[in-house]
């Protein structure tokens, strides 16, 4: 099987490639790695102490409920979160799954 895909090699790619080319991030673009870094981190730490809201996490975290939003469906499109019932007024509750 070739190493071609595998995460080393492409980590060795990566390597060579910026060593040949002298290529480096922007500080703008560490900044903003950074900050996704920030708020993925707070939101994965308050629904790991149970299922939570849109409007729930926005309090919680301190974020706007529309950046939660976002955050949130990008992981239930990778499969990170899932739904976990729906409240009176509608809210999904979401909860993080469980790593294989």
């Amino acid at each position: 099987m070739s190493k071609q895909g595998t995460p080393e090699r492409r980590k060795f790619t990566i390597t060579a490639y910026r060593e040949k080319t002298g290529a480096k991030a922007s500080l703008e673009l560490l900044q903003l790695r950074k900050t996704q870094l920030e708020i993925s981190g707070k939101i994965t730490k308050v629904l790991s102490t149970g299922p939570r809201t849109v409007p729930e996490l926005a309090k919680d975290t301190g974020y706007p409920p529309r950046k939660v939003l976002w955050y949130l469906m990008t992981y239930y499109k990778y499969g990170l979160v899932s739904p976990a019932g729906k409240t009176d007024e509608g809210y999904f509750r979401y909860t993080l799954k469980e790593k294989k």
